[in-house]
C-alpha cells in the first residue's frame, strides 16, 4: 500500500470502539495518532527519552489500521490480530521498520507510546462522556491499563504527569 493511501485512509478511519458506543462523530485515528504523539512530547523526557522519537512512534504506531480496519477490542480479543503482517503491506521500510519496534514494545519509546496510546484514548473519553455519551467502559478499562503500564520501574517517574493529564486532583 502506497504511504499516501496509507496516510489517507488513517484521516478518514473513524475509531470503531467509539462509533460502536453511539459516539456520531467518533476521532479518527490519524486524530487519535496526533494526540498520543503530542503526549509522547510532553512525557519522554520527564524519563531521559527521546521526544522526537517517541513521536515519531506514535505518529505510525496505529498505521497497520490503513490496511486492516480499525478492530475493535471485543474482536481483537477473540481472533489473531496480526499488525505486523499489515505494516509489512506498507511500501515504506523506515515507516515499517517504526510500527516493528512500537509492536515488539521493548524501547522506553515503545513503551512511552504504548502509554501515551491509551492515555489519549482515555482523555478522548472523558471528552465524550463530558458531552453525553456512555463511554464509562473504555474510561475505566484504559485507566486500569494506564497505571498498570506505569508500575514499570522505567516509567513509575510519569506518575504524576499522567494523573493530571487524566484529570486527577493534585492536592
Amino acid at each position: 500500500m502506497n504511504i499516501l493511501d496509507v496516510i489517507n485512509a488513517v484521516k478518514c478511519l473513524k475509531r470503531t470502539g467509539w462509533m460502536q458506543l453511539g459516539v456520531t462523530d467518533a476521532e479518527t485515528v490519524a486524530g487519535h495518532s496526533f494526540e498520543a504523539a503530542i503526549l509522547a512530547i510532553e512525557l519522554a523526557p520527564i524519563v531521559g527519552t527521546n521526544p522526537e522519537k517517541a513521536a515519531t512512534l506514535a505518529l505510525v504506531h496505529d498505521l497497520p489500521e490503513a490496511v486492516m480496519g480499525d478492530i475493535p477490542k471485543w474482536t481483537s480479543s477473540r481472533i489473531t490480530r496480526n499488525d505486523t503482517e499489515a505494516a509489512m503491506e506498507i511500501e515504506s521500510n523506515s515507516i515499517v521498520n517504526l510500527i516493528l519496534e512500537f509492536l515488539k514494545g521493548e524501547t522506553k519509546e515503545a513503551k512511552i507510546v504504548k502509554l501515551c496510546d491509551l492515555l489519549s484514548t482515555n482523555i478522548q473519553a472523558k471528552r465524550y462522556m463530558r458531552i453525553g455519551y456512555k463511554v464509562t467502559r473504555i474510561e475505566e478499562e484504559t485507566k486500569k491499563q494506564i497505571f498498570s503500564i506505569l508500575e514499570d520501574a522505567e516509567l513509575k517517574p510519569l506518575r504524576k504527569k499522567v494523573e493530571s493529564l487524566m484529570g486527577f486532583d493534585s492536592s
